[in-house]
Protein backbone atom coordinates (compact mmCIF):
# COMPACT_ATOMS: atom_id res chain seq x y z
CA UNK A 1 0.00 0.00 0.00
CA UNK A 2 3.12 2.55 0.46
CA UNK A 3 4.15 1.64 -2.30
CA UNK A 4 1.40 2.66 -4.57
CA UNK A 5 0.82 5.74 -2.36
CA UNK A 6 4.83 6.52 -3.45
CA UNK A 7 4.08 5.92 -6.77
CA UNK A 8 0.79 7.89 -6.76
CA UNK A 9 2.67 10.94 -5.25
CA UNK A 10 5.43 10.85 -8.17
CA UNK A 11 3.14 10.57 -11.01
CA UNK A 12 1.19 13.43 -9.83
CA UNK A 13 4.58 15.34 -8.95
CA UNK A 14 5.11 15.11 -12.82
CA UNK A 15 2.31 15.95 -13.54
CA UNK A 16 2.00 18.79 -12.01
CA UNK A 17 5.64 20.04 -12.76
CA UNK A 18 4.86 19.30 -16.21
CA UNK A 19 1.74 21.91 -16.01
CA UNK A 20 3.45 24.31 -14.07
CA UNK A 21 5.94 24.29 -17.53
CA UNK A 22 3.06 24.56 -19.66
CA UNK A 23 2.08 27.23 -17.87
CA UNK A 24 5.58 29.37 -17.28
CA UNK A 25 6.07 28.42 -21.24
CA UNK A 26 2.66 30.23 -22.08
CA UNK A 27 3.28 33.06 -19.90
CA UNK A 28 6.55 33.96 -21.04
CA UNK A 29 5.09 34.45 -24.89
CA UNK A 30 3.01 37.67 -23.63
CA UNK A 31 6.58 38.97 -22.91
CA UNK A 32 8.45 37.80 -26.23
CA UNK A 33 8.65 40.86 -28.77
CA UNK A 34 7.44 39.94 -31.93
CA UNK A 35 10.65 38.86 -33.37
CA UNK A 36 10.91 36.08 -30.94
CA UNK A 37 7.26 35.07 -31.50
CA UNK A 38 8.21 34.53 -35.14
CA UNK A 39 11.23 32.77 -34.46
CA UNK A 40 8.99 30.37 -31.34
CA UNK A 41 6.86 29.83 -34.34
CA UNK A 42 9.38 28.78 -36.42
CA UNK A 43 10.90 26.36 -33.71
CA UNK A 44 7.50 25.06 -32.49
CA UNK A 45 6.04 24.51 -36.15
CA UNK A 46 9.03 24.53 -38.23
CA UNK A 47 7.48 26.63 -40.70
CA UNK A 48 6.77 30.96 -41.01
CA UNK A 49 4.25 32.54 -39.05
CA UNK A 50 3.03 35.20 -42.28
CA UNK A 51 1.89 38.38 -41.67
CA UNK A 52 -0.68 37.08 -38.58
CA UNK A 53 -1.06 39.74 -35.30
CA UNK A 54 0.30 38.98 -31.97
CA UNK A 55 -2.74 37.81 -30.33
CA UNK A 56 -3.37 35.56 -33.11
CA UNK A 57 0.81 34.13 -32.67
CA UNK A 58 0.20 33.97 -28.95
CA UNK A 59 -3.01 31.83 -28.86
CA UNK A 60 -1.92 29.98 -31.48
CA UNK A 61 1.49 29.71 -30.04
CA UNK A 62 -0.20 28.36 -26.46
CA UNK A 63 -2.56 25.78 -28.12
CA UNK A 64 0.69 24.13 -29.60
CA UNK A 65 2.84 24.30 -26.57
CA UNK A 66 -0.08 22.37 -24.59
CA UNK A 67 -0.77 19.86 -27.89
CA UNK A 68 2.70 18.98 -27.58
CA UNK A 69 3.04 18.45 -23.61
CA UNK A 70 -0.59 17.21 -23.48
CA UNK A 71 -1.54 15.48 -26.37
CA UNK A 72 -3.56 16.16 -29.57
CA UNK A 73 -6.60 15.40 -30.78
CA UNK A 74 -7.27 11.76 -30.94
CA UNK A 75 -6.96 9.65 -34.57
CA UNK A 76 -10.57 9.40 -34.13
CA UNK A 77 -10.82 13.37 -33.81
CA UNK A 78 -8.70 13.79 -36.94
CA UNK A 79 -10.40 11.37 -38.47
CA UNK A 80 -14.05 13.07 -38.06
CA UNK A 81 -12.49 16.03 -38.74
CA UNK A 82 -11.04 15.23 -41.97
CA UNK A 83 -14.49 13.41 -43.25
CA UNK A 84 -16.19 16.61 -42.39
CA UNK A 85 -13.97 19.02 -44.06
CA UNK A 86 -14.22 16.86 -47.58
CA UNK A 87 -17.90 16.65 -47.06
CA UNK A 88 -18.03 12.58 -46.68
CA UNK A 89 -19.93 12.93 -42.98
CA UNK A 90 -22.55 14.79 -44.03
CA UNK A 91 -22.69 17.14 -41.53
CA UNK A 92 -19.89 19.46 -42.64
CA UNK A 93 -22.44 21.16 -45.32
CA UNK A 94 -26.52 21.64 -44.22
CA UNK A 95 -28.05 20.10 -47.70
CA UNK A 96 -30.03 23.24 -49.23
CA UNK A 97 -34.09 23.54 -48.01
CA UNK A 98 -33.53 21.51 -45.43
CA UNK A 99 -35.71 22.72 -42.72
CA UNK A 100 -33.06 22.71 -39.48
CA UNK A 101 -36.31 22.71 -37.00
CA UNK A 102 -36.63 18.97 -36.31
CA UNK A 103 -39.53 18.92 -33.78
CA UNK A 104 -41.59 20.19 -36.26
CA UNK A 105 -44.06 17.97 -38.28
CA UNK A 106 -45.17 18.93 -41.93
CA UNK A 107 -48.42 20.41 -42.07
CA UNK A 108 -47.93 21.81 -38.73
CA UNK A 109 -49.25 25.86 -38.70
CA UNK A 110 -47.32 28.55 -36.81
CA UNK A 111 -49.14 31.41 -36.42
CA UNK A 112 -47.83 34.60 -34.71
CA UNK A 113 -49.51 38.24 -34.06
CA UNK A 114 -47.10 41.26 -34.21
CA UNK A 115 -47.46 44.73 -34.63
CA UNK A 116 -51.40 44.07 -34.73
CA UNK A 117 -51.02 41.90 -38.30
CA UNK A 118 -52.14 38.08 -37.63
CA UNK A 119 -48.88 35.95 -39.66
CA UNK A 120 -49.40 31.90 -40.31
CA UNK A 121 -46.76 29.84 -41.81
CA UNK A 122 -47.05 26.35 -42.65
CA UNK A 123 -43.93 23.71 -42.00
CA UNK A 124 -43.43 21.66 -45.30
CA UNK A 125 -41.33 18.67 -45.26
CA UNK A 126 -37.96 21.12 -46.58
CA UNK A 127 -38.94 24.42 -45.90
CA UNK A 128 -41.85 26.72 -44.76
CA UNK A 129 -44.84 28.08 -46.36
CA UNK A 130 -45.54 31.71 -45.88
CA UNK A 131 -47.30 34.66 -48.01
CA UNK A 132 -47.16 31.90 -50.81
CA UNK A 133 -43.71 31.95 -51.20
CA UNK A 134 -41.18 28.74 -50.02
CA UNK A 135 -38.27 29.63 -47.23
CA UNK A 136 -35.60 27.49 -46.38
CA UNK A 137 -35.75 28.46 -42.89
CA UNK A 138 -37.46 29.58 -40.10
CA UNK A 139 -35.39 33.07 -39.66
CA UNK A 140 -36.00 33.70 -43.30
CA UNK A 141 -39.44 34.12 -42.67
CA UNK A 142 -38.99 36.10 -39.72
CA UNK A 143 -36.68 38.47 -41.62
CA UNK A 144 -39.25 38.85 -44.01
CA UNK A 145 -42.00 40.14 -42.40
CA UNK A 146 -39.99 42.33 -39.32
CA UNK A 147 -37.31 43.45 -42.11
CA UNK A 148 -34.52 42.85 -39.72
CA UNK A 149 -32.43 39.50 -39.13
CA UNK A 150 -34.10 37.57 -35.96
CA UNK A 151 -33.74 34.03 -35.14
CA UNK A 152 -37.04 32.45 -36.14
CA UNK A 153 -37.70 29.94 -33.08
CA UNK A 154 -37.30 32.85 -30.90
CA UNK A 155 -39.89 35.19 -33.26
CA UNK A 156 -42.69 32.28 -33.45
CA UNK A 157 -41.87 31.45 -29.60
CA UNK A 158 -40.02 28.30 -30.09
CA UNK A 159 -36.97 29.06 -28.36
CA UNK A 160 -37.02 26.80 -25.46
CA UNK A 161 -34.21 29.11 -23.31
CA UNK A 162 -34.84 33.05 -23.40
CA UNK A 163 -32.13 35.64 -24.58
CA UNK A 164 -29.45 36.55 -21.73
CA UNK A 165 -29.18 40.12 -22.97
CA UNK A 166 -32.49 40.88 -21.90
CA UNK A 167 -33.97 41.59 -18.88
CA UNK A 168 -36.90 39.58 -17.46
CA UNK A 169 -40.01 42.39 -16.71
Amino acid sequence: MVAKRDATAGANGREDAKHKSVLRQIDELNRMSMDQLRKRWGDLFGTDPGHFGRSYLIRRLAYRIQELVYGGLSREARQTLAAIADGANGRAHKAPGKRQTKNLKPGTRLLRVWRGERYEVIVQEDGFLYDGKKYRSLSGVARAITGTQTSGNRFFGLATTPRKDRKSA
